[in-house]
């Protein structure tokens, strides 16, 4: 089984210059990126962790963590 993680309403800047998305989702499956989006595009498993980074900014894969 896998573990999800979603960090869910903060500020998405992706780092290829596309315009930041300002409530979006980034979700981690076990120490992997498995997808980005708006907050209502993406479908977030029901036994995801949810983590709320309103306010904040979120740069997925800016440091490699492994």
């Amino acid at each position: 089984m896998s573990d999800y993680t979603a960090v869910i309403h903060g500020m998405l800047i992706d780092g290829t210059g596309t315009t930041p998305v300002a409530d979006s989702v980034v979700l981690v499956c076990d120490t992997v990126v498995e997808a980005v989006g708006a907050f209502g595009a993406l479908e977030i498993p029901p036994e995801a962790v949810c983590i709320d980074a309103t306010g904040k900014t979120v740069m997925p894969g800016l440091i490699e963590g492994n």
